[in-house]
């Protein structure tokens, strides 16, 4: 049965060994952020804290320390992981409305709707404040009313007022945009303690209008329900842990940052959108959840990894059928660096893949690998450009070309220059055979 809440996937990990509660009492200043470091470290397990210094509400982190728990909360093995997202892409579950759930057990309106309570975290050494980092951000187009879905980072500047970091291309940028253009604030609400299919869907890379929350109801197998909030027109899954309701003023801007982030750097401060919240509401004994990022690998990188692959691989074989498995590395921070699987049928075909990908998907470094390479396989990816690849005939550099803001080795923000690597064997060419062992598959595991 799938996991329909933040409860029910971390009673499943429990069940299964892959969550530790920790009963001592720990600071959401960096030390509950230590135990996460530790835990994606060394693929360690979810982590419940039943004690926040200063706080009486749980927290809850590390739910994706490792592609293990990713692919678990998709309920599949892990080579039907991307293929089930790819499904879902292709038939969304548009979202159903129900009168009450479980997150209105508690409801704070007016100056009773403050954040104090809540163990939101401090991460990274330098970075300026508590963050709430696995929210989803719920938003509509102040025009045509479509809806967003997404997660971005929220700064604690007080108990009413949280600092956005949201710019266009981002969908909530050209919300906040457009409710600016308008001179009118833009409700936006936070749900935080989603079912784990929720937050994977957000990071799928939807078509501007398109609702992320059906993507998520066709990873549930069924709507997700929602209910409307008490100060807007919004709806939020009905089974979160927590609601915060809030409007971003339209012309306000208050120094935000700097913070730890998904490159392993820090993003430097500076004037952003700010956030004042109108109501809060949330289960009885609700559970707040934690998402580190910072030095890849991260939960923030294994949340993206799933998503950010089905939407590259459907675009990707709309071109080249031959295409089998795309991978984004953790140490790319998700994005930076890309490898692909693809069956080569003609002469430079693995050229096009990596044109196409160095085009228009914002990678900096791109590996395109026969199909007897485990994508996944960091080891035989290697291996591949080592034995396969020749520089002076199968490496593309492109430079000043368009790019993600946060390379911090970029020489103007958003530009760098990117490289392919052809690590295919040559097309009607006479190549080497790998060795192999046979009968490998048929020894039991020792242990």
């Amino acid at each position: 049965m799938a996991f329909h809440d933040l409860r029910s996937f971390l009673d499943a990990l429990e069940a299964e060994g892959d969550l530790v509660r920790i009963h001592h009492e720990v600071d959401a200043v960096h030390e509950i952020a230590a135990h996460i470091r530790r835990s994606s470290d060394t693929d360690g397990p979810a982590l419940l804290f039943e004690k926040v210094r200063c706080c009486g509400v749980r927290a809850a982190g590390g739910l994706f320390a490792s592609r293990r728990k990713a692919v678990r909360a998709l309920e599949v093995g892990a080579a039907e992981a991307v293929e089930k997202f790819v499904r879902a892409m292709e038939a969304p579950i548009p979202t159903r409305r129900v009168d009450s759930g479980p997150c209105k057990d508690v409801v704070l309106t007016g100056n009773d709707a403050g954040l104090t309570g809540f163990p939101i975290c401090t991460y990274s050494e330098l970075d300026s404040g508590p963050f709430i980092t696995a929210a989803v951000a719920i938003s509509r187009d102040p025009e045509d009313g479509g809806r967003n879905a997404s997660i971005y980072r929220f700064e604690l500047k007080g108990p009413h007022r949280l600092g956005v970091l949201a710019e266009a291309p981002h969908h909530l940028g050209i919300h906040i945009q457009k409710a600016e253009q308008r001179n009118v604030p833009l409700p936006v609400a936070l749900a935080v303690g989603v079912a784990p299919a929720v937050l994977m869907a957000t990071q799928w890379e939807a078509p501007y209008g398109v609702d992320e929350l059906g993507l998520a109801g066709a990873l549930l197998g069924r709507a997700v329900e929602v209910v409307r909030c008490e100060t807007s027109d919004l709806e939020v899954p009905a089974a979160a842990e927590i609601i915060i309701e809030g409007r971003i003023l339209p012309g306000v801007r208050e120094t935000e940052g700097p913070f730890g982030e998904y490159t392993g750097y820090y993003t430097p401060a500076y004037p952003k959108p700010v956030l004042e919240i109108t109501a809060i509401s949330h289960r009885r004994d609700p559970i707040f959840q934690a998402m580190l990022t910072g030095m890849p690998t991260t939960e923030n990188h294994v949340l993206k990894m799933i998503p950010m692959e089905a939407s590259c691989l459907v675009n990707l074989r709309r071109r080249f059928p031959g295409v089998t498995a795309v991978h984004f590395p953790g140490a790319g921070g998700v994005g930076l660096m890309g490898v692909v699987a693809l069956k080569v049928r003609a002469k430079n075909e693995a050229r096009g893949v990596l044109a196409t990908m160095l085009g228009s998907q914002g990678n900096k470094l791109v590996i395109v690998v026969d199909d007897d390479i485990d994508v996944l396989d960091m080891q035989q990816v290697m291996w591949a450009v080592c034995t396969r690849c020749q520089p002076d005939r199968d490496v593309i550099i492109l430079p000043r070309m368009p790019g993600w803001q946060l390379d911090p080795s970029a020489p103007e923000p958003g530009t760098y220059a990117v490289m392919g690597i052809n690590a295919t064997r040559p097309v009607g060419e006479k190549f080497g055979t790998v060795a192999r062992v046979p009968g490998v598959e048929s020894v039991p595991p020792f242990r």
